[in-house]
């Protein structure tokens, strides 16, 4: 499940990442260079593949029918949300972790997210200091000390509870909802 930067790259240089897709795209491109130098390679090419094309004006509203048209593809249901898989955006936690943000509500302030742990990885220990810590293993395993979980296992770190440093032999991915 890894990010595959040239499709995140190619999407955000034809305008395809918007909303909050866009958003973490842009809050990401100063610290990522990686990132950075393939979005300036597709805009590059782009630029290169507008200036051959000659100058003939698509029909007036074509970007917004054909974005219309890959939005009609989704079913969508009246006050919902839908990620599809691949389409958040990784951040780096520790070393061989990662995680993206699925959903974050300012009030409840409270923050829906997936981890990703490559086998062999540690998650630092921390304190439960705003809020509890729910966790749900959808694949893999994590260990921490003699508590091993595997997938479907559930697990919930009380405020002010404190966990100590994990670790994963196979690498996993985890659902978490926790306090910020």
């Amino acid at each position: 499940m890894s990010e595959d930067l040239d499709q995140t790259a190619a999407a955000y240089a034809l305008g395809l990442s918007r909303g909050a897709a866009r958003a973490a795209i842009e809050a990401r491109l100063s610290s990522d260079p990686a990132l950075e130098a393939k979005v300036k390679l597709w805009q590059e090419n782009f630029v290169a593949l507008d200036l051959a094309a000659g100058r003939q004006a698509p029909p007036a509203g074509l970007f917004d029918r054909i974005l219309d048209a890959i939005d009609a593809g989704e079913a969508a249901l009246s006050g919902t949300v839908t990620w599809r898989a691949g389409a958040g955006v990784w951040t780096g936690m520790w070393p061989g972790v990662s995680f993206t943000v699925l959903f974050e509500d300012p009030v409840a302030r409270r923050r829906s997210i997936l981890v990703r742990a490559l086998p062999g990885s540690n998650y630092a220990s921390h304190f439960h200091d705003k809020g509890h810590e729910e966790c749900l293993v959808l694949e893999g395993d994590l260990i921490m000390g003699d508590l091993k979980l595997l997938p479907g296992d559930y697990h919930i770190a009380a405020k002010g509870s404190t966990h100590p440093a994990a670790t994963t032999m196979s690498g996993c991915l985890l659902y978490q909802s926790i306090a910020f």
